[in-house]
């Protein structure tokens, strides 16, 4: 859905304070063991929204006739300030990531629930910069941009992933942009 400035900036704020939320109400004076399990499970939420990422883009965002309706509108508009308000893609996150691993300790829930939003973060800055940005040639953004400009504009479809192109070589989506990117 296009969304004013405000909300659509607003992801930029709210994701990583409430990850910081998340984290400082689980390591509140549970010392260094605590600390060291909050970050293992912190890295490997990060780990685990790259391939929450390709799925989502991948299997719902381009088959699920309602998602789809909407990432298409980003397809017609690719620079236009589209997504979902930052509160809802928070709660959604949260429901499915922090609640259900309550069972293996708050400590955990609490560190894998804090990557998978930094990953959405990490995320939401590569995707923006990628339609936003003119990055220099030869940088990660210059990569990452490449490679989702082949997402829009390849006849073929693929490159679902916008942070890593892991997951498109591990299941054959990876599409091979060529060329510079125009300085529009």
């Amino acid at each position: 859905m296009k969304l004013s400035k405000a909300l659509y900036f607003g992801d930029f704020v709210a994701t990583p304070l409430a990850a910081l939320v998340l984290a400082i109400w689980a390591l509140a004076g549970r010392g260094y063991l605590g600390a060291g399990l909050w970050a293992l499970a912190f890295l490997i939420g990060i780990g685990a929204w790259t391939l929450v990422e390709y799925a989502v883009h991948r299997w719902l965002y381009h088959r699920v006739p309602f998602f789809e309706k909407f990432h298409d509108a980003h397809h017609a508009d690719p620079d236009g300030l589209i997504g979902a308000p930052s509160f809802l893609a928070i709660l959604v996150l949260l429901a499915l990531f922090f609640a259900p691993l309550l069972v293996l300790g708050f400590i955990i829930a609490s560190g894998f629930a804090s990557g998978i939003l930094l990953g959405y973060m990490l995320y939401m800055l590569v995707h923006h910069a990628s339609h936003h940005v003119i990055p220099r040639p030869g940088s990660l953004l210059y990569t990452a941009r490449i490679r989702h400009m082949a997402h829009h504009y390849h006849p073929m479809p693929g490159n679902y992933g916008v942070i890593t192109a892991f997951w498109d070589e591990l299941f054959s989506t990876r599409l091979h942009g060529e060329g510079r990117l125009s300085r529009r």
